[in-house]
């Protein structure tokens, strides 16, 4: 389903799990970078050479102009990942000093736009106002997002076996301290030898995702598929789990890029355009909060909307009656609507009538006819758009994919699925077999 014309499809059964308290949102460096302009990984190992005076013929710097390079030549990122760097400076620094100039790289200039992190407070936020979120981000921005939200820091981290012991922002990988002049804690997980003891030799990060990933939903944001959080961890899981499942990604580029960069290491991608700084990726994201603000203010709001003639609605706000109609409650309240919904949505539920052939409207023996499209009036946004039908060609057909949303099959998502509805509530439709 789409929340806005254009933007990323989140799953149905994504969507409800947010709705039930059960997803867990990982958020990467791109959410601190899309408001509030902080660096990404690279980005920071290069803000931290220059604070530390690395000089330009060291290994270290070395290393990050020759990634730039290729970069701009080939538009091909992460070749070299950012651990290697830190690695590299840990043989000249001490660690304190490192840490230092991580907080200080880390220290908004000005008052920093924390919007972004909010948005996801409010998209973490369950019905009863349990607040999960886990970050491998250093800044402390999502710490003023909520008056008294709590904070974890390894190796004091909650347990997910105890859903009450897990309220509150996990700084997975350390956070800097309130003076912004070093790390909380036991400091910060930056070079590959600290990748490798938390999430190889000493294990704790990858037990602690190990063990949400079996009560939970995941959704990595601001990440992309070679930051080396994402690498370490997936490696990690993928050879103590084998394959994973309910685990997804919000990527950037279309969904053939986003399962090249993703298929492969047992996360579903979910992808957007992202021009004009990911505004797809925030508008949607934004939107599906004032929905988790108040889930039942939301499917009044769509079932509203179904009031009127579906043709004149856009594909995606039909895709959202869909939705709704998808489980028991929201049909419920979709035919308890006043005013009732027009019979004409149930060629929208039923894909038979979506990809019905093409023909004229209106007495053979008109002049002017009109030719239409049931696909134009009835589609939804995720239905794959079929081949056009030359009107002319009276043997022309149009084959139903097998996979398009039809409101009278299971829905994975939910025992009492529409396929199981009470018959009183629709009427079964006689379906074409030509």
């Amino acid at each position: 389903m789409r929340f806005i014309a254009g933007g990323p499809s989140i799953p149905d059964e994504l969507l409800l799990a947010r709705d039930q308290g059960r997803v867990i949102f990982f958020c990467g460096a791109g959410v601190s970078r899309a408001k509030a302009n902080l660096p990404d990984f690279f980005g920071l190992a290069t803000a931290v050479t220059h604070a530390l005076g690395v000089k330009p013929d060291d290994p270290a710097r070395k290393i990050i102009s020759e990634v730039a390079e290729v970069a701009r030549r080939t538009g091909v990122d992460g070749l070299i990942s950012a651990d290697r760097i830190f690695g590299l400076l840990e043989r000249d620094f001490l660690p304190r000093d490192i840490e230092a100039a991580v907080a200080r790289a880390l220290t908004p200039r000005q008052v920093a736009d924390t919007s972004a992190h909010e948005t996801l407070v409010r998209l973490a936020t369950t019905r009863e106002g349990i607040v999960r979120i886990v970050t491998t981000n250093f800044d402390r921005l999502f710490d003023g997002c909520r008056p008294g939200l709590r904070s974890f820091l390894p190796p004091n981290l909650p347990s997910p076996a105890r859903a009450t012991d897990f309220n509150g922002v996990v700084y997975l990988h350390g956070k800097m301290n309130a003076l912004g002049d070093g790390a909380d804690g036991d400091g910060f997980v930056l070079s590959s030898s600290e990748f490798g003891r938390a999430y190889l030799s000493d294990g704790w990060a990858t037990l602690f995702v190990k063990d949400l990933l079996s009560r939970y939903f995941v959704v990595f944001i601001g990440y992309s598929a070679d930051d080396p959080p994402v690498q370490y961890l997936l490696e990690a899981l993928n050879r103590a789990n084998g394959p994973m499942e309910g685990v997804y990604a919000f990527q950037a580029g279309d969904s053939n890029y986003g399962n090249l960069r993703w298929s492969h290491k047992g996360v579903t991608p979910i992808a957007y355009g992202s021009a004009e700084g990911h505004a797809m990726l925030w508008s949607t994201l934004e939107a599906w909060a004032a929905r988790a603000d108040d889930p039942d203010a939301w499917t009044c709001k769509v079932v509203s909307m179904a009031g009127g003639n579906p043709a004149k609605l856009q594909p995606h706000e039909r895709g959202q009656v869909a939705h709704v109609v998808s489980t028991i409650e929201g049909l419920r309240r979709f035919t308890d609507a006043e005013p009732v919904p027009p019979a004409s949505w149930l060629c929208v539920f039923d894909p038979y009538r979506r990809y019905a052939k093409p023909n004229y409207i209106g007495r053979w023996d008109q002049e002017e006819r009109l030719f239409v499209d049931p696909f134009e009036c009835f589609c939804l946004d995720s239905d794959p758009v079929p081949e056009k039908i030359d009107p002319e060609d009276a043997y022309a057909k149009r084959e139903t994919p097998p996979d398009a949303f039809d409101c009278q099959t299971a829905c994975k998502t939910d025992p009492g699925s529409a396929s199981n509805f009470d018959p009183l509530l629709v009427h079964d439709v006689e379906r074409p077999t030509g």
